[in-house]
């Protein structure tokens, strides 16, 4: 046997070698699918709170255009609990309740958002109002 004869045996043994076993392959192919599992999981779960950032935005949007028009329309409100619906978001309902506080010429309002009628408390907004016909005492 010559010199070129052994290496040439050598190659063809290590060129065997070089690639993959079945068996490697199926395991990276598990792991990589319980990986993508993973990430999908995680993916989803990221969608369902964009949605509902998107619902606590628009309550938000929608509470300060319900505190601008009564404080264009009814200036002071009147004590009670009232609700309603906006035509503009179907789906998205309204809960009011002012109450009096200890100083006469400030109410106490307390405004509740529904978006989710499992989450009837997913947005509030507590906020006092002063009465504008009482003129402001000068210190």
């Amino acid at each position: 046997m010559t010199p070129s004869d052994r290496g040439a045996g050598r190659t063809a043994r290590a060129a065997r070698r070089e690639g993959f076993t079945l068996l490697e392959v199926m395991v990276a192919l598990v792991i990589v699918a319980v990986a993508f599992v993973g990430l999908l999981g995680v993916h989803n779960r990221n969608l369902r709170q964009v949605g509902r950032d998107q619902d606590v935005t628009r309550a938000t949007l929608l509470a300060r255009e319900l505190v601008s028009q009564m404080e264009v329309t009814e200036k002071f409100p009147d004590t009670g609990v009232s609700e309603g619906e906006f035509e503009s978001q179907p789906g998205y309902f309204w809960q009011r309740e002012v109450t009096e506080t200890d100083l006469p010429a400030i109410r106490e309002v307390h405004l509740r958002i529904i978006f989710d009628e499992r989450q009837p408390n997913a947005y509030e907004l507590l906020y006092f109002v002063r009465d504008r016909s009482e003129p402001e005492t000068q210190r």
